[in-house]
């Protein structure tokens, strides 16, 4: 494995840890909203998008891991 691929590989791993913590703080934020909030509210619909957003990235990380993995 090359100096590029350790390097890459060690880039997705912190991104991906920090995902993974923004995932979490979002789902607890996310059911905080939804129980306190109407359903209809501009911040369920915010925090949804958010969700989808990190959701997005985190299959986008997975994605070029696999990649990556791939061209070893």
């Amino acid at each position: 494995m090359s100096s590029e691929e350790n390097t890459e590989r060690a880039f997705l791993h912190d991104i991906s840890n920090q995902l993974v913590i923004a995932q979490g703080m979002g789902s607890f934020v996310q059911k905080h909203i939804n129980e306190h909030s109407d359903p209809d509210s501009k911040e369920v619909k915010r925090i949804e998008k958010a969700m989808n957003a990190v959701n997005k990235l985190i299959e986008m990380v997975k994605e070029r891991r696999e990649f990556v993995k791939s061209q070893q």
